[in-house]
């Protein structure tokens, strides 16, 4: 039997980056979404403060270009060349080594979530993923506000792409992402949970594993991650505060 090669194949494509004109990265993405990309890649990395500092994102899906124009934003460190290969499939980047993350500041807050909650999320997100349906072969999260349970489920080749796409999506609405938890099919390691903390999220799961630096570094920024949210069964890999 002669199977295309190409045939319901999980998409991926080099997508570059422009933070006022000048190449910041080229990454390998699922070319959906990348406006969301951008603004959750931005404000995850740090290399802005707020979603307000964007003023415009211009996409080229078929050249695979994304320009950013944020006047006045420059990167948080001055060598650019700096970039830290993530584990993982779709090799993501981050400018931010675990020690540059240990000096991220707590986070403090009063929220919490129920395990019930977690896995119905979790659930429910799995039901929203129409390319990992065609495919077999994708990444999805989501970010949800815990007082509403709304979900703006994300998809992308690679874990760390779709982390960002969603907490883009997620503050292009404008929900305050400390009052949200973030949800991913992918194993949480140290560089996701460095974004948490830049961006106010306190909880964080997945259906697969949390790395242990991932929990070194969450026990000492005040962020719960919860691992193995499969049917009724979850694993919490920090100190539980915030699990009801």
């Amino acid at each position: 039997m002669r199977v295309s090669p190409e045939l319901n194949a999980p998409r991926e494509y080099p997508t570059t980056l422009y933070l006022n004109d000048a190449e910041l990265l080229t990454i390998q993405t699922t070319p959906v979404d990348l406006q969301d990309w951008a603004w959750g890649f931005m404000f995850a990395e740090g290399l802005i403060r707020e979603p307000g500092a964007i003023k415009r994102v211009v996409v080229d899906e078929d050249r695979g270009v994304v320009w950013v124009d944020a006047p006045g934003v420059k990167p948080p460190d001055p060598d650019m060349d700096k970039r830290y290969i993530t584990s993982g499939c779709g090799k993501g980047v981050t400018f931010t080594s675990i020690k540059d993350a240990t000096q991220l500041r707590p986070l403090t807050s009063d929220l919490k979530v129920t395990l019930e909650q977690l896995q119905d999320w979790i659930r429910r997100m799995n039901e929203q993923t129409p390319l990992f349906d065609v495919s077999g072969g994708m990444h999805h999260a989501t970010v949800v506000p815990v007082e509403t349970g709304e979900m703006k489920v994300r998809e992308d080749i690679g874990r760390h792409n779709a982390v960002d796409k969603a907490i883009g999506a997620a503050a292009r609405a404008g929900w305050d992402l400390r009052r949200c938890v973030i949800l991913t099919s992918g194993r949480i390691s140290y560089e996701m949970c460095s974004k948490m903390g830049r961006c106010g999220l306190v909880i964080g799961a997945t259906r697969t594993a949390v790395t242990d630096m991932a929990v070194r570094l969450a026990n000492n920024l005040g962020i719960e991650l919860v691992g193995y949210v499969r049917g009724n069964k979850a694993v919490v890999y920090t100190q539980g505060v915030r699990i009801e």
